[in-house]
């Protein structure tokens, strides 16, 4: 799923890295940096640590909270009945 954030531009001499590039864009005609997935905390600090621009930086990190979580767990990777009943479930005998 892609997420974006309105970004007004990138900052000087700030570019994508190749192995992100699938994942990571910056469309300057609508001012959108864009995710496509999951962006780990990982990428998220190696981004981070490009520039100094903290406006970027604080726009990074928006894009990064809606990616890293996807706004809502994905309900199917969560046991039904929360994760306490869902792991007794598993380890208690019904």
């Amino acid at each position: 799923m892609d997420r974006f954030v309105m970004l007004e531009r990138l900052p000087t001499g700030f570019v994508i890295p190749r192995d992100l590039k699938d994942r990571l864009s910056y469309d300057a005609a609508t001012k959108r940096l864009t995710c496509n997935g999951y962006m780990s905390k990982t990428d998220f600090d190696r981004l981070s640590q490009l520039t100094q621009d903290w406006s970027f930086r604080r726009k990074l990190e928006e894009l990064f909270r809606s990616c890293a979580y996807n706004d809502q767990p994905d309900a199917r990777s969560r046991p039904r009945g929360g994760l306490l009943s869902g792991l007794l479930r598993r380890f208690v005998p019904g």
